[in-house]
C-alpha cells in the first residue's frame, strides 16, 4: 500500500511563476502499529504538518509504500528548502535522498488531500487524517501533470533509485 499525504486547498505566498518544487525520498523508522507507529503515526504526522504548511503557503504529496516515504513540496524557495532541512533531521526516517529541487511554472497539489496511491492502471484512494488514524474518503481526478508527478514518487518508493 502506498498512501499520498497532500495538503489541504492552499494560495501560495508567492506567484505561481516563481513556484518552487522539492521531491526527495527516505526510509520510514515509524513503528508498524500502536502509538505513534503505523497509520496512527501517519495520521498524526498529517495534521500537524497540514496545518504548518498551510501555514507557511507551502503544498505538495507524500506517498508510503512499504517503508518508504517520497514527497514532492511546493511553494516559495526558500520556505521549502528550510521544511526540507526539518525533514532532513527528523528521526522518523533515514536515507533522506533529494531527487530534484527547482523553479516550476505552477503548482500541482494546491487541494490534495490524503490517498492510498495504488499501481498503475488502477484508482487511487484518497484517505483522511482523523482523530482515530485513517478513514478512505471520496475519490478524485488526477491531471496529466499530477499523474507525472505521482508517477516519480512510486518509483522513488518501489526502489528505483534507493541505491543512493
Amino acid at each position: 500500500m502506498s498512501i499520498t499525504a497532500p495538503t489541504r486547498d492552499v494560495t501560495l505566498a508567492t506567484p505561481a511563476a516563481s513556484c518552487y518544487r522539492l521531491i526527495y525520498r527516505s526510509h520510514s523508522l515509524l513503528p508498524p502499529s500502536g502509538k505513534s507507529g503505523g497509520n496512527e503515526g501517519l495520521a498524526d504526522i498529517l495534521l500537524v504538518a497540514r496545518a504548518k504548511n498551510v501555514a507557511l503557503g507551502v503544498t505538495g504529496a507524500l506517498m508510503l509504500y512499504d517503508d518508504w516515504f517520497a514527497q514532492v513540496l511546493e511553494g516559495p524557495k526558500d520556505i521549502v528548502e528550510g521544511l526540507f532541512a526539518r525533514i532532513r533531521a527528523d528521526s522518523r526516517h533515514d536515507a533522506v535522498r533529494l531527487d530534484f529541487a527547482g523553479k516550476v511554472g505552477k503548482p500541482l497539489f494546491q487541494k490534495w488531500a490524503m490517498a492510498i496511491v495504488a499501481e498503475h492502471n488502477e484508482p487511487d484512494a484518497p484517505l483522511v487524517a482523523t482523530t482515530g488514524g485513517l478513514a478512505q474518503g471520496a475519490p478524485w481526478k488526477v491531471s496529466l501533470e499530477q499523474e507525472a508527478v505521482l508517477t516519480r514518487l512510486r518509483e522513488l518508493t518501489r526502489g528505483y533509485g534507493r541505491g543512493s
